[in-house]
């Protein structure tokens, strides 16, 4: 008998993804992630509420799977590898504060270390026979709602942000290769199939290698790449699905999880990304947080299956016992977060990892196959999997609201010198606080005299009498003559400080790639004199523009604040007088504006107009 498909399940998930953050809106009180309620509302609809969507529907299946391995996809594009260092030769200070990843690796140690004791608790108890599986089903995170949250609170960019992103991710994917291992000893032994699984890693290194080479260094593909990326090409969209499925396809034939082979994809697309392809992020988040995503977490809720659960009595007794231990673990480790953030934050981390998803559950249900765990066991673990998903993400929220923007953060000139004075006064005449910092009194004093605001301190290595500034400041500016010196400071404000928009000035032309890599816009006089004066020529009035601070014209950026402008395109926007918006900066992207260009909450304006008017649009929107 020929078996039809329907579409109405599909338009229930879909309706549901539609109504569950409009719902969500009208109950800030709540203060529920979006994600947690696509989860419950898969659970009313689904096999323990109303029936209405079956967990075996072969379409909504393959895009949930679809949906997390996009998920895990997005994960990977949003690992900022230009501010974590990865791919640079700092060297680090005894007394700075400790890289994202050695605090996210060590607290992961423990996490594991007190997991297998846990783990061996449990089997001389006689609930589990593999202290082993136990320890690695406990120390799994979900970046998968890691990642929605962080995006959420506008905290993923930031070294905070991604300290967390690193702690999910190595607790996911580290788990999940020690699962691979521990399933394969428990079933057949090692083999020597399981190092296969290093072919991935390869294959990321190479196409990372020949990558970098064939669209970044080749002129004649890069402009075959711009001609493409027309509305009906778009081929950078499509590059980045291929790219996708190409490491999805490969994790599948080598036999580990195909989502380790979905992030790495990601991890490429961030490496490998340059500044003019900030429409790809824009545009992969619409398609993924827009469709497949929501279909994946509406069917976890789908997939729960409530009467088995309350039908096993020592099901639910495990359930606290699970739940003490899934905080525990991640908790007691998350104390090492103190030595770079506050007591608020470092509560907030170990909260927010303490949530479970998909991989608790994978894990769960590969322990009930091979028969080291029983079925209520496996039970327990996915009610606390919702639990924690539902219970974890808003208790982070309290502990870590939303990003605060301040009044207003000073912009942080590195050095004295006669070239930062002078950056530092034009700062200043447009009316921009400015702060400017350097080894030397004479020059310091010579700056105070200058009416400027400035303080002697270390610039390239650890000074408490400007942590504070550095923590605060989202703009920094090295004006030194030394290219090691400025380096040194660029490494430390991006690494270390999290801070995103930072200007160096270069001597050397052939030093500029190795500051790009660290996310630094390098200014050099060699290269950008000739790009500066034929802008001039082909622009006359650029000039004045960028120069000129006695007339009556400004061009200024400035941030969204005031909630009265959130959420709303900017052609629905009066501003005050005849203002021309130049362009939009949405988390250090700079966008071409456009009418149905929406601003958020963070989000940078640059606008050109007469002074009175520049100055009436940022107290508003200030």
């Amino acid at each position: 008998m020929e078996e039809t498909m329907s579409f109405l399940p599909l338009l229930i998930v879909i309706f549901l993804a539609f109504l569950v953050p409009i719902t969500l809106s009208r109950f800030k009180k709540l203060r529920l992630p979006i994600v947690v309620g696509e989860i419950i509302a898969g659970i009313i609809v689904g096999r323990s509420g109303f029936g209405w969507v079956q967990h075996h529907e072969l379409v909504l299946d393959l895009l949930a799977e679809l949906g997390f391995v996009f998920l895990m996809f997005l994960s990977g594009m949003e690992i900022d590898f230009s501010s974590l260092g990865l791919f640079t030769n700092q060297k680090r200070s005894k007394d700075q504060p400790w890289n994202p990843f050695k605090l996210a690796g060590t607290s992961f140690l423990l996490t594991l270390i007190l997991s297998t004791f846990i783990g061996f608790a449990f089997t001389w108890a006689d609930l589990a026979s593999s202290p082993w599986m136990i320890a690695l089903i406990l120390s799994t995170t979900s970046l998968g709602v890691v990642v929605p949250v962080l995006k959420e609170q506008g905290l993923s960019n930031g070294r905070y942000g991604q300290t967390l992103l690193i702690s999910a991710l190595i607790a996911d994917f580290v788990t999940m290769l020690l699962i691979t291992v521990v399933v394969a000893a428990l079933s057949q032994g090692l083999t020597l199939d399981i190092l296969l699984i290093g072919l991935l890693f390869v294959a990321f290194f190479l196409v990372y290698y020949f990558g970098g080479i064939f669209f970044n260094r080749l002129n004649s593909m890069r402009r075959v790449v711009k001609e493409l990326s027309s509305a009906t090409a778009q081929i950078k969209v499509r590059a980045a699905f291929t790219m996708m499925l190409i490491f999805v396809a490969l994790a599948e034939m080598l036999g580990t999880e195909i989502i380790l082979g979905a992030f790495l994809a990601g991890a490429i697309i961030s490496l490998l990304k340059r500044p003019e392809d900030s429409d790809l992020s824009h545009q992969l988040d619409s398609i993924g947080y827009g469709f497949f995503i929501p279909i994946f977490f509406i069917m976890v809720g789908v997939d729960f299956n409530l009467s088995s659960l309350v039908s096993s009595p020592s099901a639910l007794l495990l359930v606290p016992l699970l739940l003490a231990a899934a905080a525990v673990v991640k908790l007691l480790p998350s104390l090492l977060f103190k030595i770079n953030f506050s007591w608020k934050q470092t509560l907030g981390a170990g909260t927010l990892l303490s949530s479970r998803l998909s991989l608790i559950i994978a894990a769960s249900a590969i322990g009930l196959r091979i028969g080291v765990i029983s079925e209520p066991f496996n039970s327990a673990i996915i009610l606390v999997a919702i639990i924690t998903v539902v219970i974890a993400p808003p208790l982070f929220i309290k502990l870590v609201p939303a990003k605060e923007l301040e009044e207003e953060s000073p912009i942080l000139v590195m050095g004295a010198g006669p070239i930062g004075l002078q950056v530092a006064q034009h700062i200043q005449n447009h009316g921009d606080l400015v702060v400017i910092i350097d080894e030397e009194e004479n020059r310091v004093q010579r700056a105070l005299r200058a009416g400027l605001t400035a303080i002697q301190a270390k610039t390239d290595a650890y000074d408490p009498s400007t942590e504070e500034l550095l923590n605060k400041s989202d703009r920094l500016v090295c004006a030194f003559s030394e290219t090691e010196k400025n380096y040194r400071i660029c490494s430390r404000a991006r690494t270390t400080y999290g801070i995103n928009h930072v200007v160096a000035r270069i001597t050397a032309p052939g030093e500029i790639s190795r500051f790009e890599k660290l996310g630094v816009t390098p200014l050099n006089a060699a290269t950008d004199q000739a790009v500066l004066l034929g802008l001039v020529v082909r622009n006359p009035t650029m000039y004045q523009l960028l120069t000129r601070t006695d007339d009556a014209r400004d061009l200024c950026e400035f941030a969204i604040r005031n909630p009265l402008y959130l959420n709303k395109p900017l052609k629905d926007i009066e501003f005050p007088g005849d203002l021309l918006v130049v362009a939009v900066r949405k988390k250090g992207e700079l966008i071409i504006p456009r009418g149905d260009t929406v601003l958020k909450m963070g989000d940078h304006l640059t606008v050109l107009g007469p002074e009175n008017c520049v100055d009436q649009t940022r107290d508003l929107f200030g």
